[in-house]
């Protein structure tokens, strides 16, 4: 199997191991610029201007990048086989060259993976892991499953924007302490700026969980399904209608998992209104309606059109880290380490 800068083998697969606990929550390894990033598509396949665009972002970030032949490659609707996939991330978690595993893009397939994944191998070489949308999965079954913190952030192959870049290397480069996600940053784009809505006043704390929606709601029932307790619930999504949002939304207060949760911080819905020429637009609620009818009463602070999610301005937040939601200061600041000294 042909890689970029050498020969990587696949990898041994271990049962599932059970769930974390907060004492087995495990920081990745610090990075700095020059490090080695293990790229992987573990979901769709990564087109070739997808791929060029991918390498040209990690060497305007000051990194350098490994991957296999895989990468090239696509089996229907995925990125080659799941054995391969697989292969690729437990290779990229083995190689001590490899300093943090990317993944260039989202799309569908990482849950096929999650039952064949090597926790431990993940757990005794803790390293930077990030990605989006349907990485979720992944996110959600590593951070649970090895104790690993996650970064739920922009792909390998997202547009990097001024905001999207700076918030990049004040969480992970320069690992600022107390650092704040909010609406009023300069570097903010118009589709983004002061756009976060108060739907439910007051502060919380709590560790930061979640994710895509839609993911969300198809790991329930799974032994992946997202613990909110004690935590500050992200979600986000695109593409889906007021009214599937509510099913999903209702979904999960129906499993009452939002009994022991902290707090709320919604990310922005990218293309979730009914459209004016839709049939269904003279009966449908709005976004905003569906979210303040389903979030607004659960008594915890909740806020909407926080910037990340399928949008431009798309900052990266840790999986599994203290926080701070002040929802009428439209703020989230971080309380914990991302990552170890």
């Amino acid at each position: 199997m042909g890689i970029g800068t050498g020969l990587i083998l696949g990898g041994t697969i271990s049962t599932l191991s059970a769930a974390t606990t907060k004492e087995e929550v495990i920081l990745p390894k610090a990075l700095k610029k020059g490090d080695t990033l293990g790229l992987i598509s573990p979901s769709s396949a990564v087109s070739r201007g997808s791929l060029e665009r991918s390498l040209k972002n990690m060497q305007e970030a000051g990194f350098k990048v490994k991957y296999t032949d895989n990468i090239r490659e696509k089996k229907g609707f995925l990125a080659v086989t799941d054995q391969l996939r697989l292969d690729d991330l437990h290779a990229m978690f083995r190689d001590p060259k490899v300093d943090g595993v990317y993944c260039i893009r989202g799309g569908y397939g990482a849950g096929r993976l999650l039952n064949d994944i090597d926790y431990e191998l993940i757990r005794n070489n803790p390293k930077f892991f990030m990605g989006y949308s349907d990485i979720t999965a992944l996110l959600f079954a590593i951070y649970q499953h090895a104790g690993l913190v996650c970064f739920h952030g922009p792909n390998v192959d997202s547009t990097r924007t001024p905001f999207s870049e700076s918030q990049f290397n004040r969480l992970i480069i320069d690992r600022e302490k107390g650092y704040d996600l909010r609406t009023d940053n300069e570097l903010l784009g118009e589709d983004s700026l002061n756009l976060a809505e108060t739907i439910t006043s007051g502060k919380a704390k709590g560790k930061l969980i979640g994710g895509n929606l839609t993911l969300i709601s198809t790991l329930m029932g799974t032994p992946y399904e997202p613990d909110f307790t004690d935590g500050i619930v992200l979600i986000e999504d695109i593409g889906e209608s007021p009214y599937r949002i509510d099913r999903m939304l209702t979904q999960l207060i129906l499993a009452d998992k939002f009994k022991d949760a902290k707090g709320i911080a919604l990310g922005m819905f990218n293309d979730c209104e009914v459209k004016e020429d839709d049939p269904d637009y003279p009966d449908s609620l709005s976004l905003i309606e569906v979210l303040r009818e389903r979030l607004g009463d659960l008594g915890i602070p909740v806020v909407w059109n926080l910037p990340y999610g399928h949008v431009a301005d798309n900052a990266a937040i840790p999986i599994g880290v203290e926080a701070e939601l002040d929802a009428d200061d439209k703020s989230l600041k971080l309380l914990g380490a991302a990552f170890q000294k």
